[in-house]
């Protein structure tokens, strides 16, 4: 299962010793697809397909991965650099009642330029920022 990503927030989760301490939520224009749950000083549990609703309509079906607090850094560089992004969750069988287990997936960027043309753009992204 795979879902764009246009938009995100992030919620860093206070006075939490152990457990979900920060959270990614990401949306597909205002629709949310899916979340990283990121946990410390616990093993992170399977990520999964999150489908409360449906197991048929995608727009009822949400990516969740759940990654090492360690990890937190390195995907919010990720995901306030590079665009376009995306979620992706590979099954580890048929959708089945309200979640269906995964066995790996990943949030990735997609064709990105490279070199000068990245240069290029970012300046441009910049100065219409300002």
């Amino acid at each position: 299962m795979t879902k764009q990503i246009t938009d995100y927030s992030i919620e860093v989760h206070a006075s939490i010793e152990n457990g979900i301490v920060a959270q990614i939520l990401f949306e597909d224009n205002n629709q949310f697809v899916g979340r990283i749950d990121f946990y410390r000083d616990t093993a992170p549990p399977l990520s999964y397909l999150w489908h409360p609703t449906s197991t048929t309509d995608e727009s009822q079906i949400y990516v969740v991965l759940a990654m090492s607090a360690d990890l937190f850094p390195v995907v919010t560089e990720l995901i306030r650099t590079e665009r376009p992004w995306g979620l992706e969750l590979w099954p580890s069988g048929p959708l089945f009642g309200a979640s269906t287990d995964g066995y790996g997936g990943m949030l990735y960027s997609g064709d990105e330029p490279i070199g000068q043309e990245e240069t290029a753009q970012r300046r441009f992204s910049r100065a219409l920022r300002s």
